[in-house]
């Protein structure tokens, strides 16, 4: 029970960090936008933002465009360059607030934290970023890919590698998954669709969905919240499902000798176990 309570109050802290920049940022009445060309070779890019969304593509070349938002002292160069890494940084001046649109080129590592804003990346290497606050979108991603969000839908797309996700307030979304997925939320829905590797998935307060495209392990639990598991023909699975307040609808079997297991339980809601 303490420990639940030390989850909500994380979440709750979370949004307080983002009504408090938007609440600082709403005070901002100049804006300019300007672009930067980098000549350096870039390997990987280090987010480090207060407040402001960051968007990220693939391209030829390095650019960096920024549109700033401030109030009185208007904010000179906010990122930089250090070895092969292009960090993006805050507004160096207080209720300032930074939009990022970034070129890189393809292949590119990408890893860091953003307090407040969305964060919308496609075409790296690897991620690895933690979010206080506000929507993450990650697609067409080589390697594998970590986030951390304190408050704020996750969507990853396009995986070549492993995925793991943890959400505090926030429904998480992963398909198209070359390796595992590890999910949890403690708040929202949790859907892990297309997933060639093993799952392991859990929901605090929501639905659990899965769907693999190979024969292989799959964990999903919830406290609250049906859960539906389908699985590729072709080959036998130990089922552990079971529900305390909801129905069971096993459509599989049970191959008690099978190499891979479907655990499937919720406390409160239906649970569907099926070939696809």
């Amino acid at each position: 029970m303490g420990q639940r309570r030390v989850v909500v109050g994380v979440a709750v802290a979370g949004v307080a960090v983002l009504m408090s920049s938007l609440g600082a940022c709403s005070l901002a009445n100049q804006r300019f936008t300007d672009d930067a060309g980098v000549d350096q070779t870039i390997r990987t890019v280090r987010i480090a933002t207060d407040a402001g969304a960051v968007t990220l593509r693939t391209g030829t070349s390095t650019t960096v465009r920024r549109t700033v938002s401030y109030r009185d002292d208007k904010p000179g160069v906010t990122h930089r360059v250090e070895g092969d890494a292009l960090v993006l940084g805050s507004c160096p001046v207080r209720h300032c607030e930074v939009d990022y649109e970034v070129v890189v080129p393809a292949g590119v590592s990408i890893s860091g934290e953003v307090d407040a804003g969305a964060v919308d990346l496609e075409g790296a290497s690897a991620v690895n970023l933690r979010s206080g606050a506000g929507e993450v979108k990650v697609r067409k991603v080589s390697g594998s890919v970590n986030v951390v969000a304190d408050a704020g839908r996750v969507d990853l797309v396009g995986i070549g590698g492993a995925v793991a996700v943890e959400s505090q307030a926030g429904a998480v979304s992963v398909r198209d998954v070359a390796g595992d997925a590890t999910v949890r939320a403690d708040s929202g829905k949790v859907e892990a669709l297309g997933i060639a590797g093993k799952v392991d998935a859990r929901s605090n307060a929501g639905g659990v969905e899965v769907r693999t495209t190979k024969a292989g392990e799959v964990r999903a639990e919830s406290d609250s919240g049906a859960i539906t598991i389908t699985v590729p023909r072709g080959s036998g699975y130990r089922v552990e499902a079971g529900s305390d307040a909801g129905h069971v609808d096993n459509q599989i079997g049970n191959d008690t000798s099978a190499a891979y297991l479907v655990h499937a339980t919720t406390n409160a809601g239906d649970v569907v176990v099926r070939f696809g």
